[in-house]
């Protein structure tokens, strides 16, 4: 009898050691599962399926290519945007010809200015030479009337001649107003190019990361439409843990505190530390909060979703799946014992 009376306090005593040294610092869930990124693939483009290069379950390489999509319309398109192209610097190249053409034909128009002006000149003085000579009847008054006859004519081919070089600069403007709106108009097709381009660039999807294919829909002939998933690529690698704790269950966890996990998957025990708690509980974050303002009202424990880094050995690397179950121990005193260190 004594001995068992023994017994029990000898196992009191380890149990009570146990909780005060060991089990108080630890905070348990096994509401608790693996995260990860998963990437939905959905084309950006309308189109029937062609290839599909990937099966269930495989893994996959960042931008290795998973689904091809039927790319004739785009292509057709491209060629179009290309000939476009094409055409609008055509339309600079001929507008910049003119220019030139029209910047000799300013020249010209200068050098009959300069040469008019001389024939005015050389007219003004023979006028004033023959009405001197006329005082002296050295000349006929026919020749002094041809004389006033040269210089008007000289005048107005001045006048005529300088018109001719204003309308000429002005043309000048007009032809590099034109040219600017031409070059425009290769912008504007090249945008039209680079658009054709991706579209045809969209047509193959390819995988962004290192992962495994899932949820597969895609199949030849499909026809896939612009954000509807064709397949799910699940990372292989940066997955996390999200664990519910309550919120009496928050007081000393911190940021840094070392975290042991049980995954229901594996036997083997993992272990992490907490990367982050939820700015808010899980219920805030739902589709339909509660609302405790109207009714009667039931007291529920709320729980924060707290976010736990892995450290994960290599072996591992292929048991980690989005989704499944954990048991989760954060061991609250070791963020603590880290901050005073």
């Amino acid at each position: 009898m004594l001995l068992a009376v023994l017994s029990v306090l000898v196992a009191l005593t380890l149990a009570a050691s146990y909780w005060f040294f060991v089990s108080r610092f630890v905070e348990t869930t096994d509401d608790a599962y693996v995260g990860g990124d998963v990437t939905v693939m959905a084309p950006k483009v309308n189109g029937f399926v062609t290839d599909v290069l990937v099966h269930d379950n495989e893994f996959v390489h960042a931008n290795q290519v998973l689904v091809r999509l039927d790319a004739r319309d785009y292509d057709a398109r491209l060629a179009q945007a290309d000939a476009q192209v094409q055409s609008a610097e055509a339309a600079v190249t001929e507008l910049e010809a003119k220019k030139s053409l029209q910047l000799a034909a300013i020249g010209e128009q200068a050098a009959e200015v300069r040469a008019s002006g001389a024939e005015l000149t050389r007219s003004a003085a023979d006028q004033t030479r023959y009405r001197e000579l006329v005082k002296d009847d050295a000349v006929s008054n026919q020749v002094v009337e041809k004389a006033d006859a040269d210089l008007s004519k000289a005048r107005a081919a001045v006048d005529r001649s300088g018109a001719a070089l204003l309308a000429a600069q002005r043309q000048i403007a007009v032809l590099d107003a034109q040219i600017g709106d031409a070059k425009a108009r290769i912008a504007t097709a090249q945008a039209a190019q680079r658009v054709a381009a991706l579209n045809v660039e969209y047509t193959t999807i390819r995988s962004p990361i290192d992962g495994y294919v899932g949820n597969r829909t895609a199949r030849v002939g499909l026809l896939a439409n612009t954000g509807v998933s064709l397949l799910t690529v699940v990372p292989a690698s940066g997955l996390w843990i999200d664990a519910n704790f309550k919120e009496d269950q928050l007081r000393k966890m911190r940021a840094g505190d070392d975290v042991e996990v049980q995954l229901d998957a594996s036997s083997t025990k993992l272990h992490g530390v907490v990367e982050s708690l939820a700015p808010a509980t899980g219920a805030t974050f739902s589709v339909l909060p509660a609302e405790n303002a109207t009714g009667n009202f039931t007291r529920i424990v709320q729980r924060v979703p707290v976010r736990v880094r892995l450290d994960v050995p290599k072996d591992m690397q292929g048991v980690l799946r989005p989704g499944l179950s954990a048991t989760v121990k954060v061991h609250v005193d070791a963020g603590s014992a880290n901050a005073r260190g």
